[in-house]
């Protein structure tokens, strides 16, 4: 049985292993569709916004993902709902 084909969105989701760290994201050179993957990878995994953030600056995560999404991420690593690096299970 041959497998149905991944929809138009999930393909053209960049696989994290494929991306090239040493080349710089400009903004204003990605395509809409380029833009919208972004922020769907942003939406359902905050660590995608914290690792843009990290690289290229909150003003460029907020006109990439959304003010919304970056409050959003912010608000749930203030929770301890994100893991950025460091273990907070176990320790009581």
């Amino acid at each position: 049985m041959i497998p149905a084909p991944l929809p138009a969105v999930l393909a053209a989701v960049p696989d994290p292993v494929d991306v090239d760290d040493d080349l710089e994201l400009v903004l204003e050179d990605l395509t809409r569709d380029q833009v919208r993957d972004w922020r769907i990878r942003g939406m359902k995994d905050h660590q995608v916004v914290f690792d843009h953030i990290g690289r290229y600056g909150e003003p460029s995560a907020r006109r990439l993902f959304s003010h919304q999404v970056v409050d959003q991420a912010q608000h749930l690593s203030g929770l301890g709902h994100l893991d950025l690096g460091y273990a907070t299970w176990g320790q009581a």
